[in-house]
Protein backbone atom coordinates (compact mmCIF):
# COMPACT_ATOMS: atom_id res chain seq x y z
CA UNK A 1 0.00 0.00 0.00
CA UNK A 2 3.06 2.30 0.07
CA UNK A 3 3.42 2.13 -3.72
CA UNK A 4 1.95 4.86 -5.92
CA UNK A 5 -0.97 5.11 -6.64
CA UNK A 6 -2.13 2.72 -3.89
CA UNK A 7 -0.65 4.97 -1.22
CA UNK A 8 -2.46 7.97 -2.67
CA UNK A 9 -5.79 6.15 -2.54
CA UNK A 10 -5.14 4.89 1.00
CA UNK A 11 -4.18 8.31 2.35
CA UNK A 12 -7.08 10.08 0.60
CA UNK A 13 -9.65 8.16 2.65
CA UNK A 14 -8.06 9.29 5.92
CA UNK A 15 -8.08 13.00 6.81
CA UNK A 16 -5.16 12.49 9.20
CA UNK A 17 -3.00 10.65 6.66
CA UNK A 18 -3.97 13.15 3.97
CA UNK A 19 -2.47 15.86 6.18
CA UNK A 20 0.52 14.11 7.70
CA UNK A 21 1.60 12.46 4.40
CA UNK A 22 1.95 15.74 2.54
CA UNK A 23 5.44 15.49 1.09
CA UNK A 24 5.72 12.18 -0.76
CA UNK A 25 4.26 12.84 -4.21
CA UNK A 26 6.57 13.64 -7.11
CA UNK A 27 5.60 16.28 -9.67
CA UNK A 28 4.87 13.69 -12.38
CA UNK A 29 2.65 11.80 -9.93
CA UNK A 30 0.68 14.98 -9.19
CA UNK A 31 0.17 15.52 -12.92
CA UNK A 32 -0.98 11.92 -13.38
CA UNK A 33 -3.45 12.29 -10.49
CA UNK A 34 -4.99 15.44 -11.99
CA UNK A 35 -5.43 13.83 -15.42
CA UNK A 36 -6.78 10.57 -13.97
CA UNK A 37 -9.32 12.40 -11.80
CA UNK A 38 -10.40 14.47 -14.82
CA UNK A 39 -10.69 11.25 -16.82
CA UNK A 40 -12.98 9.79 -14.16
CA UNK A 41 -15.35 12.72 -14.60
CA UNK A 42 -15.35 12.11 -18.36
CA UNK A 43 -16.51 8.51 -18.07
CA UNK A 44 -20.24 9.23 -17.66
CA UNK A 45 -20.03 12.04 -20.22
CA UNK A 46 -18.54 9.70 -22.83
CA UNK A 47 -21.61 7.47 -22.54
CA UNK A 48 -23.87 10.48 -22.92
CA UNK A 49 -22.02 11.88 -25.93
CA UNK A 50 -21.97 8.48 -27.60
CA UNK A 51 -25.78 8.36 -27.50
CA UNK A 52 -26.30 11.67 -29.33
CA UNK A 53 -28.89 11.03 -32.03
CA UNK A 54 -29.32 14.48 -33.51
CA UNK A 55 -28.00 18.02 -33.44
CA UNK A 56 -29.23 21.29 -34.85
CA UNK A 57 -27.27 23.55 -37.16
CA UNK A 58 -28.80 26.38 -35.15
CA UNK A 59 -26.17 25.55 -32.52
CA UNK A 60 -23.29 25.79 -35.01
CA UNK A 61 -24.29 28.33 -37.68
CA UNK A 62 -27.26 30.21 -36.19
CA UNK A 63 -26.89 33.29 -38.41
CA UNK A 64 -26.91 31.20 -41.59
CA UNK A 65 -29.96 29.26 -40.44
CA UNK A 66 -31.81 32.49 -39.65
CA UNK A 67 -31.55 33.48 -43.31
CA UNK A 68 -33.85 30.61 -44.43
CA UNK A 69 -37.32 31.89 -45.34
CA UNK A 70 -40.68 30.46 -46.38
CA UNK A 71 -39.99 31.55 -49.98
CA UNK A 72 -36.87 29.41 -49.99
CA UNK A 73 -38.83 26.43 -48.66
CA UNK A 74 -41.41 26.83 -51.45
CA UNK A 75 -38.71 26.99 -54.12
CA UNK A 76 -37.15 23.78 -52.80
CA UNK A 77 -40.56 22.06 -52.81
CA UNK A 78 -40.81 22.74 -56.55
CA UNK A 79 -37.52 21.01 -57.34
CA UNK A 80 -37.41 17.61 -59.00
CA UNK A 81 -35.33 15.07 -57.09
CA UNK A 82 -32.65 13.13 -58.98
CA UNK A 83 -30.38 10.23 -58.03
CA UNK A 84 -27.67 12.58 -56.73
CA UNK A 85 -29.69 15.60 -55.66
CA UNK A 86 -32.04 17.91 -57.53
CA UNK A 87 -32.69 19.05 -61.06
CA UNK A 88 -31.99 22.77 -61.08
CA UNK A 89 -32.17 24.25 -64.56
CA UNK A 90 -32.30 27.93 -63.62
CA UNK A 91 -30.38 29.73 -60.90
CA UNK A 92 -32.80 31.28 -58.41
CA UNK A 93 -31.75 34.05 -56.03
CA UNK A 94 -34.21 34.40 -53.16
CA UNK A 95 -32.05 36.81 -51.16
CA UNK A 96 -28.78 38.49 -52.07
CA UNK A 97 -27.64 41.42 -49.96
CA UNK A 98 -24.24 42.77 -48.94
CA UNK A 99 -23.60 40.10 -46.33
CA UNK A 100 -26.33 37.44 -46.77
CA UNK A 101 -27.42 35.13 -49.54
CA UNK A 102 -30.14 32.50 -50.05
CA UNK A 103 -30.27 30.83 -53.45
CA UNK A 104 -30.49 27.80 -55.71
CA UNK A 105 -27.68 27.17 -58.22
CA UNK A 106 -27.41 24.50 -60.85
CA UNK A 107 -23.61 24.40 -60.69
CA UNK A 108 -21.74 23.89 -57.44
CA UNK A 109 -18.84 26.08 -58.61
CA UNK A 110 -21.20 29.04 -59.08
CA UNK A 111 -22.66 28.49 -55.64
CA UNK A 112 -19.21 28.39 -54.04
CA UNK A 113 -18.29 31.66 -55.69
CA UNK A 114 -21.55 33.35 -54.66
CA UNK A 115 -21.37 32.35 -50.98
CA UNK A 116 -17.62 32.86 -50.55
CA UNK A 117 -17.78 36.06 -48.47
CA UNK A 118 -21.39 35.93 -47.29
CA UNK A 119 -23.62 34.32 -44.69
CA UNK A 120 -26.40 32.07 -45.93
CA UNK A 121 -27.52 28.85 -47.57
CA UNK A 122 -27.24 27.70 -51.18
CA UNK A 123 -28.61 24.50 -52.64
CA UNK A 124 -27.00 23.23 -55.83
CA UNK A 125 -27.85 20.26 -58.00
CA UNK A 126 -25.48 17.97 -56.10
CA UNK A 127 -24.81 19.56 -52.70
CA UNK A 128 -25.81 22.17 -50.16
CA UNK A 129 -23.54 25.00 -49.04
CA UNK A 130 -23.80 26.77 -45.69
CA UNK A 131 -21.54 29.65 -44.74
CA UNK A 132 -21.30 31.99 -41.80
CA UNK A 133 -18.87 34.86 -41.45
CA UNK A 134 -15.54 33.84 -39.89
CA UNK A 135 -16.51 30.15 -39.89
CA UNK A 136 -15.53 27.31 -42.24
CA UNK A 137 -17.77 26.54 -45.19
CA UNK A 138 -20.10 23.55 -44.84
CA UNK A 139 -20.17 21.77 -48.20
CA UNK A 140 -21.96 18.45 -48.34
CA UNK A 141 -23.54 16.23 -50.94
CA UNK A 142 -27.13 15.17 -50.36
CA UNK A 143 -27.93 11.85 -48.72
CA UNK A 144 -29.92 9.33 -50.71
CA UNK A 145 -32.79 9.55 -48.21
CA UNK A 146 -33.03 13.34 -48.44
CA UNK A 147 -36.51 14.79 -47.77
CA UNK A 148 -35.72 18.45 -48.44
CA UNK A 149 -38.37 18.75 -51.17
CA UNK A 150 -41.13 17.58 -48.83
CA UNK A 151 -40.37 19.93 -45.92
CA UNK A 152 -43.08 22.54 -45.38
CA UNK A 153 -41.56 25.03 -42.93
CA UNK A 154 -38.30 26.78 -42.15
CA UNK A 155 -37.90 24.72 -38.96
CA UNK A 156 -38.41 21.48 -40.87
CA UNK A 157 -35.92 22.56 -43.52
CA UNK A 158 -33.31 23.35 -40.86
CA UNK A 159 -34.01 20.03 -39.16
CA UNK A 160 -33.47 18.08 -42.40
CA UNK A 161 -30.27 19.94 -43.25
CA UNK A 162 -29.07 19.28 -39.69
CA UNK A 163 -29.91 15.57 -39.97
CA UNK A 164 -27.96 15.14 -43.19
CA UNK A 165 -24.99 17.12 -41.89
CA UNK A 166 -24.91 15.19 -38.61
CA UNK A 167 -25.05 11.77 -40.26
CA UNK A 168 -21.92 12.60 -42.23
CA UNK A 169 -20.12 14.44 -39.43
CA UNK A 170 -21.24 12.42 -36.40
CA UNK A 171 -17.72 11.44 -35.35
CA UNK A 172 -16.30 14.95 -35.57
CA UNK A 173 -19.30 16.43 -33.69
CA UNK A 174 -19.01 13.89 -30.86
CA UNK A 175 -15.24 14.33 -30.71
CA UNK A 176 -15.56 18.13 -30.61
CA UNK A 177 -18.12 17.95 -27.80
CA UNK A 178 -15.92 15.47 -25.94
CA UNK A 179 -12.89 17.77 -26.18
CA UNK A 180 -14.97 20.76 -25.02
CA UNK A 181 -16.25 18.84 -22.00
CA UNK A 182 -12.74 17.56 -21.24
CA UNK A 183 -11.35 21.09 -21.30
CA UNK A 184 -14.18 22.26 -19.05
CA UNK A 185 -13.45 19.48 -16.56
CA UNK A 186 -9.68 19.95 -16.70
CA UNK A 187 -9.72 23.73 -16.33
CA UNK A 188 -12.27 23.54 -13.53
CA UNK A 189 -10.20 20.93 -11.67
CA UNK A 190 -7.00 22.93 -12.11
CA UNK A 191 -8.69 26.11 -10.93
CA UNK A 192 -10.07 24.45 -7.80
CA UNK A 193 -6.94 22.47 -6.91
CA UNK A 194 -4.32 25.11 -7.68
CA UNK A 195 -6.40 27.98 -6.28
CA UNK A 196 -7.19 26.14 -3.06
CA UNK A 197 -3.56 25.10 -2.71
CA UNK A 198 -2.51 28.73 -2.99
CA UNK A 199 -4.98 29.69 -0.28
CA UNK A 200 -3.78 26.91 2.03
CA UNK A 201 -0.13 27.78 1.39
CA UNK A 202 -0.69 31.17 3.03
CA UNK A 203 -0.97 29.27 6.31
CA UNK A 204 2.82 29.05 6.32
CA UNK A 205 2.79 32.69 7.36
CA UNK A 206 1.27 31.74 10.72
CA UNK A 207 2.83 29.72 13.50
CA UNK A 208 -0.57 28.17 14.22
CA UNK A 209 -0.33 25.80 11.25
CA UNK A 210 2.20 23.21 10.09
CA UNK A 211 1.81 23.73 6.34
CA UNK A 212 5.16 25.15 5.22
CA UNK A 213 4.98 25.35 1.42
CA UNK A 214 2.75 25.45 -1.65
CA UNK A 215 3.75 21.88 -2.47
CA UNK A 216 2.50 20.63 0.90
CA UNK A 217 -0.77 22.49 0.35
CA UNK A 218 -1.04 20.91 -3.10
CA UNK A 219 -0.60 17.45 -1.56
CA UNK A 220 -3.47 18.12 0.82
CA UNK A 221 -5.78 19.39 -1.92
CA UNK A 222 -5.02 16.46 -4.22
CA UNK A 223 -5.97 14.05 -1.43
CA UNK A 224 -9.12 16.02 -0.67
CA UNK A 225 -10.11 15.86 -4.33
CA UNK A 226 -10.33 12.07 -4.71
CA UNK A 227 -13.51 11.25 -2.77
CA UNK A 228 -15.61 14.16 -4.20
CA UNK A 229 -14.47 13.25 -7.71
CA UNK A 230 -15.45 9.61 -7.22
CA UNK A 231 -18.91 10.61 -5.94
CA UNK A 232 -19.35 13.20 -8.72
CA UNK A 233 -18.53 10.49 -11.28
CA UNK A 234 -21.25 8.23 -9.84
CA UNK A 235 -23.67 11.17 -9.97
CA UNK A 236 -22.74 11.74 -13.60
CA UNK A 237 -23.92 8.28 -14.63
CA UNK A 238 -27.42 9.31 -13.52
CA UNK A 239 -27.48 12.95 -14.66
CA UNK A 240 -24.95 13.32 -17.52
CA UNK A 241 -24.83 16.99 -16.52
CA UNK A 242 -21.23 18.30 -16.34
CA UNK A 243 -22.21 21.51 -14.55
CA UNK A 244 -24.04 19.58 -11.83
CA UNK A 245 -21.10 17.20 -11.51
CA UNK A 246 -18.60 20.03 -11.13
CA UNK A 247 -20.84 21.80 -8.60
CA UNK A 248 -21.19 18.62 -6.55
CA UNK A 249 -17.46 17.99 -6.77
CA UNK A 250 -16.64 21.52 -5.62
CA UNK A 251 -18.98 21.35 -2.64
CA UNK A 252 -17.64 17.91 -1.71
CA UNK A 253 -14.07 19.16 -1.96
CA UNK A 254 -14.77 21.98 0.49
CA UNK A 255 -16.48 19.59 2.90
CA UNK A 256 -13.53 17.19 2.81
CA UNK A 257 -11.12 20.05 3.53
CA UNK A 258 -13.31 21.07 6.50
CA UNK A 259 -13.35 17.46 7.67
CA UNK A 260 -9.57 17.36 7.39
CA UNK A 261 -9.24 20.61 9.36
CA UNK A 262 -11.62 19.32 12.05
CA UNK A 263 -9.53 16.18 12.49
CA UNK A 264 -6.07 17.81 12.30
CA UNK A 265 -6.40 21.59 12.75
CA UNK A 266 -3.60 21.52 10.15
CA UNK A 267 -1.16 21.13 13.06
CA UNK A 268 1.29 18.27 13.46
CA UNK A 269 1.34 18.84 17.24
CA UNK A 270 -2.44 18.59 17.42
CA UNK A 271 -2.42 15.31 15.49
CA UNK A 272 0.37 13.90 17.69
CA UNK A 273 -1.52 14.92 20.81
CA UNK A 274 -4.75 13.29 19.58
CA UNK A 275 -2.94 10.08 18.62
CA UNK A 276 -1.18 9.96 21.99
CA UNK A 277 -4.51 10.34 23.77
CA UNK A 278 -5.88 7.37 21.83
CA UNK A 279 -3.03 5.06 22.84
CA UNK A 280 -4.23 2.80 25.71
CA UNK A 281 -2.21 3.16 28.89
Amino acid sequence: MEIFPLNYIKYSFSPILSFTKRQYLKIWQMIVIIFVLTGCLLMPMSFSLGRIKEVSLNDFVPQAMSVITSDFVEEVQNLTPTAGGFEITTDTIILDENSTILALYSEEADGLKAIENKTGVILTSTSFLIKEADRPLIQQTYLTNSTLTSEESEEAMISELSRQWFEVNRMSVVLTNFINVWLLMLLSSLFVILGSSLFLSFMRLSNLYSIQSYREALHICLHAFLLPTFLATLLGFFTQDPILMLTFQGIGFVLVLLWMYWKTHFQDKYVAKQQAAEVPK
